[in-house]
């Protein structure tokens, strides 16, 4: 029975997961120093760039391909090289991808975190807590989902999937009624944001209550 229930959040799981600048002689010699510095720094930076976005390409065409030797190798070389860039965040997103694909939870858990801490609050942090929390669903722990979604509590953009995922981890532990509020409110949440609705309404459907 607990088997089949995990096969089936796993199914889900992968289903969801289917479905996102930097300013007399003294003076001006002062002046174009900053400048001349600044553009070196912008320079610095946009070579960087360049640079991790042919890793990030190369590791694609290997995570096409399932190499996962030269893929690992590459996912290494970015977060080595450029931690701070957003295609190693894109890297670890996409090797959680690959684990739940594989039916590896707890990789794609150790990837998403990693991807937490690189991205921080950027969107893509954000993005890699929602897909944190679902596969902590997915492998039965609903607090450890709750704890990766409190940040995003009060982002509005991101209200409908947070509140509708709180309501899936709420009903796992038996809180109904809070479960039902959250549901409640990801329904409002995605009527205001002119997002389908109809999943959460099951939901509220399927604990006795009549979406209107």
């Amino acid at each position: 029975m607990a088997q089949g229930y995990e096969e089936d959040e796993l199914d889900r799981l992968k289903g969801w997961w289917q479905d996102y600048g930097n300013y007399l002689l003294a003076g001006l010699l002062f002046g174009l120093v900053l400048v001349l510095g600044w553009r070196f720094y912008q320079n610095s930076q946009a070579t960087k760039a360049v640079r991790a976005a042919e890793y990030y390409e190369q590791f694609s065409v290997a995570l096409e391909r399932d190499d996962a030797q030269s893929m690992l190798a590459l996912d290494q070389t970015l977060r080595d090289r450029f931690a701070g860039a957003p295609y190693t965040t894109l890297a670890q997103l996409a090797l959680a991808r690959r684990a739940v694909d594989k039916g590896d939870l707890p990789g794609a858990q150790q990837a998403l975190e990693r991807a937490i801490d690189m991205a921080g609050d950027d969107p893509l942090g954000a993005l890699a807590r929602l897909r944190l929390a679902r596969v902590h669903l997915a492998q039965s722990a609903p607090e450890p989902a709750l704890e990766a979604l409190e940040p995003l509590e009060d982002q509005t953009p991101w209200r409908p999937l947070v509140e509708e995922l709180r309501g899936d981890a709420l009903r796992t532990l038996g809180r109904t009624d809070e479960a039902r509020a959250a549901y409640r409110k990801a329904r409002e949440a995605a009527t205001a944001a002119q997002l389908d609705d109809r999943l959460i309404g099951l939901k509220l459907k399927d604990m006795g209550e009549d979406a209107p």
